[in-house]
């Protein structure tokens, strides 16, 4: 299998033993677009669905969903795309159109993140607002970056960020180097089983109490013109199953 290019994000498909009979019915290559934040628990379900399927080659691209969406737009392959905000959702509905209705598969929710070590001895949300710390959001044009602009403004927060990031996946990266003192970021993203850094414990999770945090939700769309329409659908059900949604909990989602 060969890894491709794809937006400013990555690509990957990558060869399984079979987890049980093939099916037949389903082959080709399958291209799923999904929000940076999803990046991780994507690729671990399409080794999976890759085992089910053994004749599908599942290509994952990972990207901010606002780059993805566009790329959609531009006519980029895909078959299913799940944005981290389903509005982005609404204009791929109008111009290419869809398959069926979206179909949330997880959800999340915002947290202040600070490297491990906490040197800026950063406590909560309101130290966003300090203007010696360096202070990480991602772009208001992504979903990450317009939730934590909405959740920070209900809070009476005005942050000063010194970077906007085009996804989270970039903005976790400079957390856990060091390069900043504190970020918004995803739960999922402080998650033992997130990729990057947060694995090795450095990046530590503050911020809202719980059950005040901002959420965003994840809905799996299949294009209405996707080359691969058969193997689209199995793979959005395949991503409301019973072992789907223990992967997606175990990389610090919630549950639909």
């Amino acid at each position: 299998m060969a890894t491709l290019p794809f937006v400013a994000g990555c690509m990957s498909s990558r060869d399984s033993e079979p987890a049980g009979p093939p099916d037949a019915a389903l082959d080709g290559s399958l291209h799923v677009l999904v929000a940076a934040s999803l990046l991780p628990v994507a690729e671990m379900l399409a080794d999976d669905f890759e085992q089910l399927h053994t004749g599908v080659d599942v290509l994952i691209a990972g990207a901010g969903s606002s780059a993805l969406r566009e790329q959609v737009l531009a006519g980029a392959p895909a078959d299913v795309f799940i944005p981290a905000d389903p509005v982005h959702l609404d204009t791929i509905r109008d111009e290419v159109g869809l398959a069926s209705a979206p179909v949330v598969v997880a959800r999340n929710s915002l947290v202040l993140a600070v490297p491990a070590g906490n040197d800026a001895g950063v406590t909560s949300l309101a130290d966003l607002a300090r203007p010696e710390l360096l202070i990480g959001l991602c772009a208001a044009e992504v979903p990450c970056g317009a939730l934590a602009r909405t959740g920070l403004a209900e809070a009476g927060i005005e942050p000063v960020p010194d970077t906007d990031e085009p996804n989270v996946r970039a903005l976790i990266t400079k957390l856990a180097a060091g390069e900043l003192d504190a970020a918004v970021v995803y739960a999922s993203d402080t998650a033992p089983n997130a990729g990057g850094g947060p694995q090795n414990g450095s990046i530590v999770s503050l911020g809202w109490t719980a059950g005040t945090a901002p959420r965003t939700s994840y809905a799996a769309a299949v294009l209405a013109d996707a080359p691969n329409r058969a193997a689209a659908e199995a793979f959005v059900k395949y991503l409301q199953t019973g072992s789907a949604r223990d992967a997606f909990s175990d990389h610090g989602f919630a549950a639909p």
